[in-house]
């Protein structure tokens, strides 16, 4: 091709250059918008992730609760969490489930019984056994059940299938807000280490205790309207992250077979019209195939994601293989410059592949982890 490319017209070797560059110039537009925006979705979760478990913080896009009084005639309960196992994951479904135990301490009336009007926020109870529960004689109340619940959990599906996610557990008191109860985490919560989630490894578990305000009186009539009620809350934070890139090999396996099979049509003749034209024609055939297998692990969603951007970066690389099949089988068919014609096809080889491979290269790099 080096012998080829220096005895060519100075006038076709700009041609040949001017199409490879303006190629790549799409290639690199359309990747850094990709990239921005994987990039951007990581550090904001981040963000979320952050200020969701500081209880300070208040989450974007979540009101924010009102303040507590700094003083009051209320019940100080410790409440801690260990879990157990956590049996379902679903990101299509928007849900897991977990079995935990979890445990009060409290110095004060038997009767306050908090476990007895847990509630757990954005999931539902199960199953709730209570296993241990006494008074001591120094006026310390303990109590400890074990909890089959199951959460819901709208995933942000940007980064899948090599994103991270934390999946949190919210318990409050159902009957009495933070002006007569209020929750301190126990450091002593934990998780097991036998919890796995196939396809995941757990990073982190973190808890903390936090205002959450109602806007609403419940119709109860003792309270005035337009007022609201604010709880004190416990949340359990666990951090996961996808433990390697295989699952995203695995669901573009497909669709990267599809990208050799197209480019390959390069190294058919320019007037060679049906092989020229049928092998990239069957793999756009394969990708849009892939893409519904792809998008088959996602929930019913208007937004886009990785699962879009890799699916439309390896459809239009297809779609410009045919373009520029068409272009070479003018330059070799009509205008009669067969030289030029197969030149031209050997650079835009080079090209096409290496943009195509950067570019899949670069976008999960940026939504990993």
């Amino acid at each position: 091709m080096l012998g080829e490319w220096k005895t060519l017209e100075s006038d076709k070797k700009k041609f040949v250059l001017s199409v490879a560059a303006i190629v790549a110039f799409v290639y690199a537009v359309c990747l850094w918008g990709t990239a921005s925006t994987l990039l951007s979705n990581k550090t904001d979760a981040t963000h979320h992730h952050q200020a969701r478990m500081s209880s300070t913080g208040n989450e974007p896009g979540h009101t924010p609760a009102e303040p507590l009084p700094a003083e009051g005639n209320f019940t100080t309960v410790k409440v801690g969490t260990y879990i157990d196992d956590i049996d379902t994951f679903s990101i299509k479904d928007s849900s897991w489930s977990a079995n935990f135990y979890v445990w009060f301490s409290w110095a004060g009336p038997k009767e306050i019984d908090p476990g007895g009007k847990l509630v757990v926020v954005d999931g539902t109870i199960t199953k709730k056994d209570l296993l241990e529960s006494y008074s001591g004689p120094d006026g310390v109340n303990y109590q400890k059940y074990r909890i089959s619940a199951k959460f819901l959990k709208y995933f942000d599906t940007v980064r899948v299938p090599i994103e991270s996610h934390m999946l949190n557990i919210y318990v409050e008191d159902g009957s009495r807000d933070a002006a007569k109860l209020r929750f301190v985490a126990d450091p002593a919560s934990n998780i097991s280490s036998r919890v796995q989630i196939p396809g995941y490894k757990i990073v982190g578990i973190s808890n903390v205790v936090k205002a959450h305000t109602y806007r609403s009186s419940y119709g109860d009539p003792r309270i005035a309207a337009g007022n609201v009620k604010t709880f004190s809350q416990y949340i359990v934070g666990v951090d996961i992250v996808r433990s390697s890139v295989g699952i995203y090999l695995k669901i573009f396996l497909a669709l990267f077979a599809a990208l050799a099979l197209a480019l390959s049509n390069f190294f058919v003749k320019p007037s060679d019209v049906g092989p020229r034209f049928s092998l990239p024609t069957a793999a756009y055939f394969g990708a849009v195939a892939n893409s519904y297998v792809a998008n088959s692990i996602l929930p019913p969603s208007g937004s886009f994601g990785l699962v879009d951007f890799v699916a439309g970066f390896g459809m239009s690389t297809i779609f410009l293989t045919i373009a520029l099949s068409l272009l070479s089988n003018y330059l070799f068919v009509k205008k009669g410059e067969q030289a030029l014609a197969l030149l031209f096809d050997r650079v835009m080889f080079f090209t096409v592949g290496i943009c195509c491979l950067t570019a899949n290269i670069i976008i999960p790099m940026c939504a990993y982890g």
